[in-house]
């Protein structure tokens, strides 16, 4: 299943059938990007080191809406720039039909990566991270891949890479996000019909 795309498009179909249980649109108008390294098994696929968190393994780059349900991730070796990881994925954005901004932090300047995200009609929106002291500061929307993260961490299978394919690795993450959003849904019909 992990494969053919399969635990990748039924969480997707998820995510954006919770927006629509939300009352929104069926596409965002935005959308958060951002990474978190992971340590890694030395049996994994790739490693890379981290030098700023200095975390061997590897990256994983999410994409989130506002409700911070996942709607893409790529897996690329730990010292990964966020430019080049977050790349593969606009054009599987812009096929599930997104247009709008893309909204990250510092990680996410440049020219070039700006004008790759403009070919696919996605506007990248830089916003500040944090304070000089390295605490986190929220800023708009964008502190919900931050949430995100904290969600996928709950799974301990997911907190260190032992896979020795990226994609049994990213299988995993989303049908952890696929649990997430349907014990959502499910909460919700459960509280419209008054059990």
């Amino acid at each position: 299943w992990t494969r053919l795309g399969l635990w990748r498009r039924l969480g997707q179909r998820l995510a954006l059938d919770w927006r629509l249980a939300c009352g929104d649109e069926l596409l965002p108008s935005a959308v958060v990007a951002d990474s978190r390294s992971l340590r890694s098994a030395p049996t994994a696929w790739v490693r890379g080191i981290d030098g700023g968190k200095l975390v061997k393994g590897v990256k994983l780059f999410a994409v989130c809406d506002k409700h911070g349900s996942l709607l893409d991730l790529e897996l690329q070796p730990a010292n990964t720039d966020d430019r080049a990881g977050v790349l593969p994925m606009l054009p599987r954005l812009a096929a599930l039909g997104f247009e709008g901004d893309l909204l990250g932090d510092s990680g996410f300047k440049g020219a070039p990566f700006a004008a790759a995200a403009i070919e696919h009609d996605i506007h990248v929106a830089i916003s500040p991270g944090g304070t000089r002291d390295g605490r986190f500061l929220p800023n708009g929307i964008r502190w919900v891949v931050e949430r995100l993260f904290a969600w996928l961490s709950r799974y301990r299978r997911l907190n260190i890479v032992y896979d020795r394919a990226a994609d049994l690795f990213a299988g995993h993450i989303w049908i952890a996000m696929i649990s997430i959003i349907a014990r959502r849904l499910v909460a919700q019909a459960q509280a419209q019909q008054g059990v």
